[in-house]
């Protein structure tokens, strides 16, 4: 079973609805409903960890009930989408970008299904994203006349407030390429759960400090999003049809 997760400014909801779900974990809660929409003959699950009315922000998110519950029903590879901010001036605003790496930079989130109740297992974490699913999703892309490229280093900040510029020009100074707030724990703990994960960053505005003067991140954002988006829905058709 593939599953994508959503995040910010995501509507997937022109494939058709087929069912929705509610699944107890012994984490707690998912952030929502898991939904079933029907692609092109297939199926595909999603789940909006922001909540149905996108009310969760990112330091609150169950991340460990979301991707139990995946596995639980059956997900083998998630796809993760992002909104991020961009640090590269060749992944500009509106566009699209695959990335390879991480930093997390963030704290006080339960980052491990590992507690001290069972066996002791130190998840490989060389390389956080799954490059099988990345070649899948770049084939898909492909197949679709979308330009995805892969690379990029991704610094996953605490949230919800967004970055100061110096924050931002560590980030760059540490090889971050992209700024976002919820590729992990997602990503560890999908590794430890077995299940391929890969994120599909959609650069939504310029990080802090980084972009055009006297425009304002939140504007960028409403300007940008939807072209960044608008054609997440044929690379996923193509995905879910390989």
């Amino acid at each position: 079973m593939l599953a994508v997760m959503c995040g910010s400014g995501i509507d997937l909801f022109s494939f058709e609805l087929v069912r929705c779900r509610q699944v107890d974990t012994p984490y707690g809660a998912m952030s929502a409903e898991l939904q079933w929409l029907r692609v092109g003959g297939k199926e595909l699950l999603t789940l909006r960890r922001h909540g149905e009315q996108h009310q969760i922000p990112p330091h609150r998110v169950n991340f460990r009930a979301n991707l139990w519950g995946l596995r639980e029903c059956g997900v083998s590879h998630c796809l993760a989408l992002h909104a991020v901010g961009t640090l590269d001036p060749e992944f500009p605003p509106g566009t699209l970008r695959m990335p390879i790496q991480l930093i997390d930079y963030t704290y006080g989130r339960e980052h491990s299904f590992v507690d001290g109740t069972a066996e002791l297992v130190h998840v490989d974490f060389e390389n956080p994203f799954d490059g099988e699913l990345i070649q899948q999703v770049a084939v898909a892309a492909d197949a679709a006349g979308v330009v995805l490229p892969v690379g990029g280093v991704y610094g996953v900040t605490q949230g919800p407030r967004l970055e100061t510029a110096a924050e931002i020009d560590r980030l760059g100074q540490d090889g971050c390429t992209m700024v976002g707030m919820t590729a992990m724990p997602e990503a560890g703990l999908a590794r430890e759960l077995g299940v391929a994960y890969a994120s599909c960053a959609v650069a939504v505005n310029w990080a802090a400090g980084r972009g055009p003067a006297g425009e304002g991140i939140h504007s960028q954002i409403l300007r940008h999003a939807e072209a960044g988006f608008g054609s997440l829905a044929g690379v996923l058709a193509k995905w879910v049809g390989l």
